[in-house]
């Protein structure tokens, strides 16, 4: 049992650097960073590199606390220079406070940016700047939000309820939106002086001003009505929600409750008739009242605040019951409690909108808890309220009231970690990367082998994928990445893993990451191969040729320039720089060329064939991400350069001199036409000097509407997108991890849908990296969205990033995390629900194209940044893509929309179209024209209903898509149901059902319950998050349902009960000992 910590500056506090001249409500660490509520305010510099660091980050750090406030020394790091710093916090008044901040460099510094801020969990809220209301937006729309040099004063208000002003003379002040990088969080920052460029020293003060919310606790005695234990369930008696000894709340103890800056009085029943909550229950339950009145003492109140849980809980947004508050002058206002939204299920608790849990324990059936919400009052001071429930099963069981000046947003969690290990939720689940030949978890079915039977692949005018032997033929393909060391393996291992590969359904393969490790370690150049590591490569290539996996690969991706390269534009050796030098430097071209030559026209012992003449590769990448936006300004030697470019291409131009920053149109448009140029030139390079026949892309890295210009050049088209990619709040690619731990569909499938717009119709569309990453609590949801929309949006290919990053999770069954699916079943059961959506096809293309014009003078309109997202949520809906103004390649019947008419439905002219689209935007409710796809971001649900596969996402309840029908899902789960042997699912004698809930390691430590960072990863064993589910299938006849072992291995048979045209049977990932994750439907 734990209840959660109000936020407090005092000894007792997590961490003990506090004084009492400080405001309430703020906690120092020692580093010198501060919290307020869930507000992060931090020092943070940016290397030339772009490499973030903040004050967990500093060295020889020296803390002290005085009467004077907290004073500190250290050194900071900035990329490979460092600075000696102090900050000191000053007290200045009643709840305020002074930071100054200095940093001295041993010598000249290139700082790419220097600032304070403040970090702030995104979300729709208001901030005023300087008196003057700023809206943050609930979704993302562009990166900078708002930027003003001459700020004097910033307010806003952070989870617990406190007000945050700070002020400076000037602040200095951007807002910047962090989701640009898959980042949940607003960034807040008031810029050093100087706070860019070269500098040998710089300074920031900034004043703070503290709020504090105000409180008062009211006595719920008066009106309580139930005890919280119970003695005989269902005696129509309660207490509680009279479900009896083993499920009551009889573990609560009498005292004080703190969430946030809130505190609730739970009373003692012994000392109040039995009675300890107010417990109201619909009128098909009747064993307690259905409304109850509470006196108030005299208030100023703004604000009603409870500690309470519902049971038998409505659907999301449904109404509860409603609070009436009544005031002295005889008026009284309802304010409407919503299930779900304002007060959760007192089983297995978890967070909705104004419902954080604030206190929660174990009974023997469940874990239980309870739920902080606060209500905003239209007036002050109300002397009464009175509690009404509304919905007819349901019971909502208050045990605590407090009044406050204003409404609370809360924190959503505690500071405690949390760390994951077998437990009555987290049970040791059986893997062991192995796959049983013939089983329903063997997709070898749709093997065709070997790669290149059919000739090289080409694209069709239509922008689809045949064969150049076989014109008739449609291939889409599937499979995952190979990365560093997991593409150099042994024979043996390699003959393991192509066979492996096929039992998934893999028809494809990403060599990644490859490039370094091709070279020879002991050469002075980085363009002398390795004939071993080669060796390896074409042995890898021959096999999954072999059985029938294509191959793609980059011509570049980390090879880092050496002094034998004769790179002169090249000053330093210990960073990448191919991709900010190729456009401004022919050695770094000719390099290029040559290790691309050396490579592709080397012949491979195993298939007789050089790597350019082999079918089997089929598209390569020129240089990965490598997109000029992203990387010019990587390096201060970049900067110059690019800089002096610059000057020369204004002066060229007669254009007047303007800065070279992302952020100018005229630089943008110099940065286009050099990278336009480079590719003219690889382009003309790969195909007439080399003569290879693969497919050429490139310029695989987000999704800017000028990009589009750039992409027609392009054989094919490739993109890449995370969900929920992982932050480093201290060191870029070490512990701890930041994750946002939000889902895709309440996101309104943000992946896919922020690629869909970057694909050229009449091309063909790849997307060689995706992922919805482990540790996300959601992923379970992956696998039918990337599916259900690549298949909508009749794209090409998808690969999974990745199978692994290494040999040693080839080699050794491990431990789940990241990126990787080797070791990670929940993976590779994802990718079996996409493969039959996607590469089978059971999901509809859509019938129609939108497509975006891009005028071909789009940096003269400052059209430099993402596609709107009114635009890409047509993507939900129908194909959607964008093209060149005036660009006569592409297929009959798109549609184009012009850049002021693709957020507008109402102009289509295909109304059904227009109203779903208009649906999509307004209610967060996405139903795809070909009516197989169904989203619903406020449920947070997504089904998927074709002929041969089905699936059903849900948080919780009953949710239907088609044949398939999912009841009383315990937890966040997907179910899916694929036919194996091609008939529909209402006739298939055989049916692969596949449950997913959640995966984790054992031992890995989250900072706290919201999972949103991740201090250790933990190891093996994996363990399966309990969750279960009635699984109903219409069909003519009943089934036997066998649950299957991680490799197919039967387990058991599972009873199941057939009536009316539906068999039902209920899964259970705990059903038996191991997990359980697949079910084999047979008649």
């Amino acid at each position: 049992m734990s209840a959660r910590s109000v936020l407090i500056l005092a000894a007792a506090a997590a961490l003990p650097l506090t004084a009492a001249e400080l405001p309430q409500g703020v906690r120092f660490d020692r580093n010198g960073s501060f919290r307020v509520g869930d507000a992060e305010f931090y020092i943070q510099n940016y290397s030339p590199s772009w490499t973030p660091a903040a004050n967990g980050s500093w060295k020889e750090l020296k803390t002290k606390l005085d009467k004077s406030g907290l004073s500190l020394s250290a050194v900071m790091r900035v990329g490979t220079q460092s600075a000696a710093v102090t900050e000191a916090v000053t007290p200045t008044g009643e709840n305020a406070f002074r930071l100054k901040f200095d940093a001295k460099f041993a010598e000249k510094a290139t700082v790419n940016a220097l600032h304070g801020v403040f970090v702030i969990p995104a979300g729709e809220m208001t901030v005023t700047v300087d008196g003057k209301p700023v809206v943050l937006p609930a979704e993302y729309r562009e990166m900078t939000i708002y930027g003003n040099s001459k700020a004097k004063e910033l307010r806003f208000t952070a989870a617990g309820g406190a007000g945050i002003t700070v002020s400076g003379d000037p602040l200095k002040l951007t807002i910047q939106d962090n989701r640009k990088f898959g980042n949940e969080t607003f960034a807040l920052r008031f810029g050093a002086t100087p706070n860019a460029g070269q500098m040998t020293e710089a300074s920031l003060t900034l004043d703070f001003k503290i709020d504090p919310v105000r409180t008062r606790k009211v006595d719920l005695a008066p009106a309580a009505n139930a005890g919280f234990a119970d003695e005989v369930a269902y005696d129509g008696k309660g207490g509680w929600t009279d479900q009896g000894p083993d499920n009551d709340l009889r573990m609560i103890r009498p005292g004080t409750v703190e969430v946030d800056s809130l505190a609730f009085d739970i009373i003692d029943p012994a000392k109040n008739g039995g009675r300890g909550a107010l417990v109201l229950s619909g009128k098909n339950r009747k064993f307690t009242g259905s409304a109850a009145s509470l006196a108030l003492p005299e208030n100023e109140a703004g604000a009603v605040n409870l500690l309470h849980a519902s049971a038998w809980t409505p659907k999301a947004g449904e109404p509860l019951g409603s609070i009436v508050a009544e005031y002295a002058d005889g008026s009284s206002e309802r304010i409407p409690v919503r299930a779900r939204t304002d007060c959760g299920n007192w089983w297995n608790p978890s967070a909705g909108g104004n419902a954080v849990v604030g206190w929660s324990a174990e009974n023997p059936e469940s874990l239980v808890g309870l739920y902080a919400s606060s209500f905003a009052l239209k007036k002050t001071g109300p002397v009464s309220l009175r509690f009404e429930a509304a919905s007819p099963d349901a019971v909502w069981m208050i045990a605590a009231v407090t009044l406050s000046d204003r409404p609370v947003r809360f924190l959503a969690v505690s500071d405690k970690p949390l760390e994951i290990k077998a437990n009555y939720q987290w049970k040791p689940l059986n893997y062991k990367r192995v796959i049983r030949k013939g089983s329903a978890l063997d997709f070898s079915f749709l093997a065709d082998a070997p790669a290149g039977k059919y000739g090289f692949i080409r694209p069709t005018a239509a922008g689809t994928l045949t064969f150049e032997k076989a014109p008739g033929k449609r291939i889409r393909l599937y499979g995952p990445n190979l990365c560093f060391t997991a593409s150099y393996l042994t024979k043996e291992a390699v003959d393991q893993l192509a066979d492996y590969f096929v039992y998934c359904g893999y028809n494809t393969v990403r060599i990644h990451h490859h490039d370094t490790l091709l070279l020879d370690p002991k050469a002075p150049d980085t363009l002398t191969l390795s004939a071993e590591q080669l060796d390896k490569l074409d042995y890898l290539f021959f096999r999954m040729k072999e059985k029938g996996l294509y191959i793609t690969t980059d011509l570049y991706t980390n090879r880092t320039f050496k002094p034998g390269d004769n790179i002169p534009e090249c000053d330093f050796y210990d960073q990448r720089q191919m991709k900010m030098l190729i456009p401004v430097s022919r050695a770094a071209m000719a390099s290029w060329k040559e290790f691309a030559k050396r490579w592709m026209t080397h012949r491979n012992p195993y298939t007789g064939l050089t790597w350019a003449e082999d079918p089997a590769l089929y598209c390569i990448n020129l240089i990965n991400e490598e997109t000029l936006t992203n990387n010019w300004s990587r390096t201060p030697s970049s900067v110059k350069l690019y800089e002096e470019a610059f000057r020369k291409y204004c002066a060229e131009k007669k254009l007047p001199g303007s800065s070279a920053s992302n952020g100018n149109p005229v630089f943008r448009r110099f940065l286009h036409e050099l990278q336009e140029a480079v590719l003219a030139e690889q382009i003309r390079f790969v195909k007439d000097e080399l003569k290879m026949k693969s497919l050429v892309t490139s310029l695989n890295y987000i999704s800017d509407i000028p990009l589009t210009l750039l992409r027609r050049r392009f054989d094919v088209v490739d993109n890449h997108s995370y969900f929920d990619h992982p932050g480093f709040p201290e060191k870029q690619w070490s512990l701890p991890y930041s994750y946002g731990q939000a889902s895709a569909i309440s996101r309104m499938a943000v992946v896919p849908r922020g690629m869909m717009a970057s694909r050229l119709p009449g091309k063909p569309f790849l997307v060689t990296e995706f992922n919805y990453c482990n540790p996300n609590i959601y992923r379970a949801e992956g696998g039918p969205l990337i599916g259900g929309y690549a298949a909508l949006q009749d794209w090409d290919a998808l690969y999974r990033f990745a199978w692994s990053h290494g040999s040693g999770s080839i080699y050794k069954v491990g431990g789940a995390y990241g990126f990787d699916a080797a070791n990670d079943p929940m993976a590779q059961l994802s990718d079996r629900i996409a493969i039959a959506m996607f590469l089978r096809g059971d999901v509809e293309a859509a019938k129609v194209t939108y497509a975006y014009t891009v005028p071909q003078d789009c940096f003269e309109q400052n059209l430099i940044a993402g596609f709107p997202n009114l635009f890409t949520n047509l993507g939900l809906i129908a194909a959607i893509g964008s093209v060149p103004q005036g660009d006569r390649e592409i297929p009959p019947g798109v549609i184009e929309l012009s850049p002021a008419d693709s957020t507008k439905p109402a102009l289509l002219k295909d109304a059904k179209t227009a109203a779903l689209w208009e649906q999509a935007n307004k209610e967060k409710l996405a139903v795809s024209a070909t009516g197989q796809l169904r989203l619903d971001g406020r449920a947070n649900s997504f089904t998927v209903t074709t002929p041969r596969t089905e699936s059903v996402t849900l948080k919780s309840g009953s949710l239907a898509a088609g044949t398939l029908r999912i009841r009383n899902a315990s937890c966040f789960q997907t179910v899916a149901a694929i036919s194996l042997d091609g008939k529909a699912l209402a006739e298939s004698d055989s049916v692969l059902v596949v449950q997913l809930t959640n995966l984790s390691n054992t031992g890995i430590l989250f900072g706290n319950e919201s999972k949103r960072l991740v201090k250790k990863t933990g190891a093996l064993p994996l363990l399966i998050l309990k969750g279960s589910a009635t699984v109903e299938l219409a069909s003519a006849k009943p089934y036997r349902v066998t649950a299957l072992d991680c490799d197919g291995t039967p387990y058991g048979t599972v009873e199941g009960s057939f009536s009316n045209g539906v068999y039902s049977f209920k899964a259970d990932t705990t059903l038996f000992p191991g997990g359980v994750m697949a079910y084999h439907l047979t008649r």
